[in-house]
């Protein structure tokens, strides 16, 4: 018999480390001149050791201005894992990029399962390009604050956090994440 932890348990951590099972992703291409953090994989949840997967593009000027682009994020598919199945995806809301880190947020536009409870809301994603896979393995790494819901969400939805404020990041379990810091002009 599987136990199921609570959905507010889950999806506070899971979101925050953000990965999940992907569909295509908008703007994906590098633009010249332009700040981008773009990514594709799959992580392990360390509370559940459940498996998630995330696809993103975020862009914006190098002042972190005009930001854009898409984020999505699905797990528990098939429901045999100890996490309640949900899918989050949305649009970008800010962009900060210092090196090969990048830290954006993205407003939950759409929510499914175990997410619906943060439907509006949205969450912080931190990542760290350390280059192409070596090996066959993924050298990237990405952490997260825990979900918001609308409100609290919205006081800072386009202010985003120094990505090198954060102490420890997670090794993802496959894919790359690409980070591009044009110089401001």
């Amino acid at each position: 018999m599987h136990h199921r932890i609570p959905a507010t348990l889950v999806i506070t951590a899971v979101l925050a480390l953000a990965s999940a099972a992907v569909s295509p992703v908008h703007g994906s291409e590098h633009a010249e001149g332009r700040d981008s953090a773009v990514g594709a994989g799959t992580s392990t949840f360390p509370v559940t050791g459940g498996p998630i997967s995330f696809a993103f593009a975020a862009h914006s000027d190098p002042s972190g201005a005009a930001p854009g682009g898409y984020f999505r994020s699905e797990t528990d598919v098939d429901g045999d894992d100890p996490i309640e199945p949900f899918t989050v995806q949305g649009e970008v809301t800010c962009l900060r990029v210092d090196g090969d880190r990048a830290s954006f947020k993205y407003r939950f536009d759409r929510t499914a399962g175990s997410a619906e409870p943060f439907d509006g809301g949205g969450i912080q994603i931190f990542v760290e390009d350390n280059g192409k896979p070596r090996g066959g393995e993924p050298v990237d790494a990405m952490t997260f604050d825990p979900p918001q819901p609308a409100g609290v969400y919205d006081l800072r939805a386009t202010q985003c956090d120094d990505p090198n404020t954060r102490v420890t990041y997670e090794r993802i379990d496959s894919g790359n994440i690409t980070v591009r810091d044009a110089e401001p002009e």
